[in-house]
């Protein structure tokens, strides 16, 4: 039987197809910079676009249907080019419930943990996050709608999206030049694209974490399961009254529990980083490609802008 040799490339073709996925990711960066900042201005110049709706659920929907838009068409040409058969990572690893659930404990825990932390910078850099004045008023039946559509949205469509993307996709081509440099790599990618700072690092953290149970299990499915628990329980403590909150407390005190037990019986094996993901050389390359630097400088931009002064 054959084995494949290593396939040798250039910088200059490692640029090439870094920057392929990474215009792809200056469209997905933009998309949510233009609802955040744009969509106001677009709104009142022309009403006629918001069909009925008010404008914060029109935002809603522009957002979905950009983060289709970039999902679907720039990369998926993305993938095409590169030759990534995104079917292959599309496949069920069939685990045992146990497993599945221990994963969903550790990563809802170790990203609650993180944004925590990360409330500090609140009172350091007082940045400013978009909020949505309907998140958890069900008292009409237009603000009801409102709230479906954005856990269908925030909950679904974006974690499946996202994982897609940044693990389907980015993980994966990074991968190629070494595999613990593309857990690396799509961690910091996925970091970047958030809107804040507080936003980036627990992005980063639970971007670590997915990319490592991808790799484990080559497959983007459980990192998809993992992500919509997440923001399914970061829409429960948007939405669930102040006098239900000792509920989602409970549950995720369990969640803690049951996350420590697996990790102290050792029954989630992830790899952790290991050679190739400090190699500097893979490093210099990737953040020295032109639209991964752009990307930089539009993260930058994020965050002076969410920065109140």
């Amino acid at each position: 039987m054959e084995s494949k040799a290593p396939v040798v490339i250039t910088t200059k073709q490692a640029r090439k197809q870094i920057n392929h996925f990474g215009r792809s990711l200056l469209i997905y960066i933009l998309v949510f910079m233009g609802v955040r900042y744009g969509s106001h201005a677009l709104f009142s110049r022309f009403p006629e676009l918001l069909f009925g709706f008010d404008e914060e659920f029109a935002s809603l929907l522009l957002l979905g249907a950009g983060l289709l838009f970039v999902t679907l068409i720039p990369f998926s040409i993305s993938a095409a080019f590169l030759h990534l058969d995104i079917r292959d990572y599309l496949r069920n690893p069939r685990l045992r419930f146990d497993r599945v659930l221990a994963l969903i404990c550790i990563g809802i825990c170790i990203y609650l943990a993180v944004t925590s932390l990360c409330t500090l910078f609140y009172f350091f850099f007082h940045t400013e996050s978009m909020i949505y004045s309907f998140l958890g008023d069900f008292s009409t039946r237009e603000n009801l709608i409102k709230n479906l559509v954005y856990l269908v949205l925030f909950c679904f469509i974006k974690p499946i999206c996202d994982e897609y993307i940044f693990r389907g996709i980015i993980q994966r081509q990074l991968g190629h030049y070494g595999r613990y440099f593309g857990v690396l790599g799509a961690a910091m990618l996925y970091a970047i694209a958030q809107p804040s700072l507080v936003d980036a690092i627990p992005a980063f953290v639970l971007g670590w974490f997915l990319s490592l149970i991808t790799l484990r299990y080559h497959s983007i499915r459980p990192a998809i399961w993992v992500h919509i628990a997440v923001e399914t329980v970061l829409f429960a403590l948007e939405v669930i009254p102040g006098n239900y909150l000792w509920v989602i407390t409970i549950v995720i005190v369990l969640m803690y529990v049951i996350a420590g037990l697996f990790v102290f019986q050792k029954r989630v094996d992830t790899y952790m980083i290991r050679y190739g993901a400090t190699e500097w050389k893979l490093w210099r390359i990737l953040l020295t490609s032109f639209s991964i630097l752009l990307c930089i400088v539009l993260f930058v931009i994020n965050v002076v802008l969410t920065l109140k002064i």
